[in-house]
């Protein structure tokens, strides 16, 4: 079974990095891995009619231009970000940097650089977490050059199956010649290192955090596990962040997830207290350059 048999992925507008036009503030979104603006535009749509100039990010060679991902390292990710950050913050003086999943690594790498008004990671993913692939890691990148991550996936997940769809338009995932495909599907592990790297930097940098910071993680999600938050929490600076745990899995930025009203929630009351904070806040962010909120 060959890889003709699959669509072109993410061949839609949908996919395309978009900007939208509202009110002074701005926020910056980065989507994750291995998606697209797309999984960033509902939350988008929240913040634009809540007056905020919303751009999502199309991070280099993802989304339709997938096919030149091996020749990407995070340092293209990054560029990108920091790149539309400084655009925004020539144009807006409040600019709300927002990631999700690996765009959460992203979003906290260049945080210590572009020093947002105020950070939010949603899922957060920097870590494939401990045990034998920290210790064996370089042993594996070493003997296995491609993985097939669909190898024994469960076509009838519907985490699955939606983020498939958003991937291939038009698929029959029931159809078994198309599921074989998908199962064949391979991914360089040169790729995973960029990943890896990029969480690894993130996490470094993470000490470093000066700025008003949000974290919101569903106790049911199986990619950004609950022990690697936590350790990315305690490495923040203390005080210097909100977090808030919901009952859901990775989907945080899907309208369908079972948390979604409560993470929009959270969002916007952070978002509202980054667009005009208070005045003591505002005198406390002039001699410390520092906020320190302990909830939601």
């Amino acid at each position: 079974m060959t890889q003709a048999l699959l669509p072109k992925p993410f061949d839609g507008v949908e996919n395309r990095s978009f900007r939208w036009q509202a009110g002074d503030p701005a926020a910056l979104l980065l989507h994750g891995f291995p998606g697209t603006p797309a999984e960033m535009r509902p939350l988008g749509t929240v913040l634009r009619d809540a007056g905020w100039t919303v751009h999502g990010l199309m991070l280099p060679g993802l989304g339709a231009d997938i096919a030149t991902l091996e020749q990407r390292s995070f340092h293209d990710w990054s560029a990108a970000a920091n790149q539309a950050m400084e655009e925004l913050k020539r144009q807006h003086e409040v600019v709300l940097l927002i990631g999700y999943s690996m765009g959460g690594a992203l979003a906290l790498h260049t945080a210590l650089d572009q020093r947002p008004a105020g950070l939010v990671l949603l899922a957060p993913f920097w870590s494939f977490g401990e045990g034998w692939l920290r210790i064996l890691w370089p042993l594996v990148h070493f003997l296995i050059r491609r993985v097939k991550p669909l190898r024994y996936a469960d076509f009838s997940a519907m985490d699955v199956r939606r983020a498939l769809l958003r991937m291939y338009h038009n698929i029959d995932l029931d159809d078994p010649q198309i599921q074989q495909a998908l199962r064949q599907t391979a991914l360089s592990l040169g790729t995973i290192a960029q990943v890896r790297q990029l969480g690894r930097s993130a996490f470094e940098r993470a000490a470093k955090i000066d700025v008003p910071t949000l974290v919101i993680h569903g106790s049911r999600d199986k990619v950004a596990r609950s022990p690697c938050t936590a350790r990315l929490l305690d490495r923040l600076p203390n005080g210097g962040f909100q977090y808030r745990q919901v009952d859901a899995a990775h989907d945080l930025v899907d309208p369908e997830s079972s948390a979604w009203n409560q993470v929009i929630d959270c969002l916007l009351g952070f978002a509202d207290r980054i667009r005009e904070p208070p005045r003591s806040e505002i005198d406390s962010r002039r001699s410390n350059n520092e906020i320190s909120e302990k909830s939601c």
